[in-house]
Parts: C-alpha cells; structure tokens; sequence
C-alpha cells in the first residue's frame, strides 16, 4: 500500500501451585518441599514428609487503563517481566485410606519455555506410579509409568506460556489419589509497552510502517508488516473492528471523483479509499474523512491471527490498541 514509509526502530523464585484431589473429593492446595536433600528411598518412610502451601503474591499492580490521551510514546521495548515472589505456610500431608502422596515437586528455581525441570515425588501404599503432562485445559496428554518414588527429567516447550503443570496419579479407579503440580515459567519475550498485560506474549513485538487515518466515527490503520487495513469503528455497533486485506496496487483509481464530502472532510484514497468504496457497510459506519493520512514507525506483537488471542498495535499518538475477541472490543490503552 504504501513504500518508502518503513524504517528500521520470570520462576525468580520458586513458587508451586499445587491443587489435591482424591476418590472425587477435592482436598486443600499443597506445595510439596524443595528438592529434598537425600535420595528417595522405595522403602516406607516412618515420619511423613511436611508439605508446604504457596500463595502467590504479585510484586506489582497494573496501572489502571484509561482512553483519555496520554504522555509521549513509550520506549520501543519495555523491560522483561519478573516473576511475584511467594508466601509460604506450613500445611501437612496428602493421605486418603492407604494411600500416601509425601510430595511431588521439582528442583527448578527459574524455568523458561524450553527449558528442562527434574520433577521428584515419593508416595506409599503403591508399587508404581503415573505421571502426566496436562495441557492448557488441564487435559492429560504424556504421560510416564513410574515407581512409587524418584525423580524424572521433562522438557518444556518452547511455545509453553505462562505454567506447566503436571499430575501424579496413584491407585486406581475406585481408589486413588491425584496431586497436580503446576510450574510457573518466566516469559521469553518482553511486551514493548507498559502496563505490561498479565499473560506471556506470543511472540517478539515487529516494528512496521503504519499509516493513520480518522474518520467521522472511527478510524484506519494500515500496517505494512501484514499488509492489511485495520477499521476501528465509534458507533458502538457489532463488529466493533475489522480488519482486510490491502489490495491496492499502484496503477488502479486513487479515488471516485463521483463522490462528493461534505465541506471540511475528504475521501480516503488509495488502499483506505479501496476498503472504503468497495465496503458499503464500512463506508456507512466510518463516514468521511476527517484527517488527512499520517505515516509513522509503529509497532505490533500479540496473535497476528486474531483467532482467539490479542493484538495490540501502536497508534501515531503513542497509545496502544488493544483489539481482541473477533471484533466484539477493542480499547486505548495510554502507557
């Protein structure tokens, strides 16, 4: 659509979810001690190992968003988050009837997409164990028949985000005890704007030209990374942003001379114009325009399918547009 416009521009410490069910009963969210200090035995133990429970607590609070305009633009990238620090309490042992799950840990102290995690466990009343990798649903997926007691080494992904969990299951269908063990990761890739949202990004921020432009109700935005034109639309009907493909190629009408603005507003013209003309409802909603086009550097990073993730791109101003949920909300976010 346009050329020439583009130029070059957390665990810190260990913290363990840890969530208990048993013979369908749900019992109290556990957090087994650290790496233990001897070799685990596969004979019983006489004094039961402690168990710990860790609630998370957050070292910051995300400023408040607001749609009001803000300072000037923030640094293109921001810093890379750290992961909240955890409080620990004293809580004792997972038993149901025979069954005993001492603890189910890892030696991890600071873990990244695709890095390696040794998990330990130790349990009683069985011979063998099982272990499996949950996915983000908590469904189960790999799993590994154990003893009832060692270590194992597992790698994370490097698409992981957020938390591994994993799951140790002992006994069996009428009698059985289960233990998750979930494992926060740090990101892999810092945000390029604060207030930094609350998941991982996908992927690394992408610096593009960008060219604005606003309307009577609404506004577009052309990114050249993706080749496509963004419609934000202020008439609070569905969708409330849309996005197409630019198609404008050099050689076809930058205009309709047909069509006539009222005074103090424009017609957009080339790959905005194309959208515009050949789109009656979006015509309809956006209206004329009211600005002439602005080029600037901008920047992109969230899910680049806008399928089921979030997408946030810099505006002219500095702000950042944060489009998500297939079109049903988009907001300004001012760093």
């Amino acid at each position: 659509m346009r050329q020439g416009w583009a130029r070059g521009t957390k665990l810190a410490a260990l913290g363990l979810v840890v969530l208990t069910a048993a013979c369908g009963a749900v019992a109290e969210p556990v957090l087994p001690t650290l790496r233990p200090t001897f070799t685990p035995s596969l004979e019983p133990s006489a004094t039961p190992t402690r168990i710990f429970n860790a609630t998370p607590t957050p070292t910051r609070a995300q400023a408040p968003t607001t749609s009001t305009a803000g300072p000037s633009p923030t640094p293109l990238m921001g810093p890379i988050p750290t992961q909240p620090p955890f409080t620990i309490t004293a809580t004792q042992g997972v038993v149901v009837g025979n069954l005993q799950i001492e603890y189910f840990t890892t030696s991890a102290s600071s873990l990244r997409p695709g890095d390696k995690l040794t998990l330990f466990w130790s349990t009683k009343g069985v011979d063998k164990a099982t272990i499996y990798r949950l996915d983000a649903k908590g469904k189960r997926g790999q799993l590994w028949n154990v003893n009832r007691a060692g270590s194992l080494e597992v790698a994370t992904k490097p698409d992981d985000r957020d938390v591994v969990q994993f799951l140790l299951t002992i006994g069996d269908a009428t009698n059985h005890l289960d233990q998750t063990l979930a494992v926060p990761l740090s990101c892999s890739e810092p945000w390029f704007f604060e207030p930094q949202p609350s998941q991982c990004a996908p992927s690394p921020a992408i610096i593009s030209a960008e060219v604005e432009q606003t309307f009577e109700r609404g506004l577009m935005i052309w990114v050249q990374a993706q080749t496509r034109v963004y419609v934000l639309f202020n008439d609070n009907q569905k969708p409330l942003w849309a996005y197409y493909p630019d198609e404008f190629k050099d050689g076809q009408p930058e205009s309709d001379p047909s069509l006539s603005p009222p005074s103090g507003l424009s017609q957009p013209i080339r790959g905005f114009g194309l959208v515009w003309r050949t789109r009656e409802r979006v015509r309809e909603r956006l209206g004329w325009a009211t600005s002439a086009e602005f080029p600037f550097d901008g920047m992109l990073q969230g899910d680049a399918t806008l399928e089921s993730g979030v997408m946030y791109l810099r505006a002219k101003n500095g702000n950042i547009l944060e489009l998500s949920d297939k079109g049903a909300s988009w907001k300004l976010i001012t760093p």
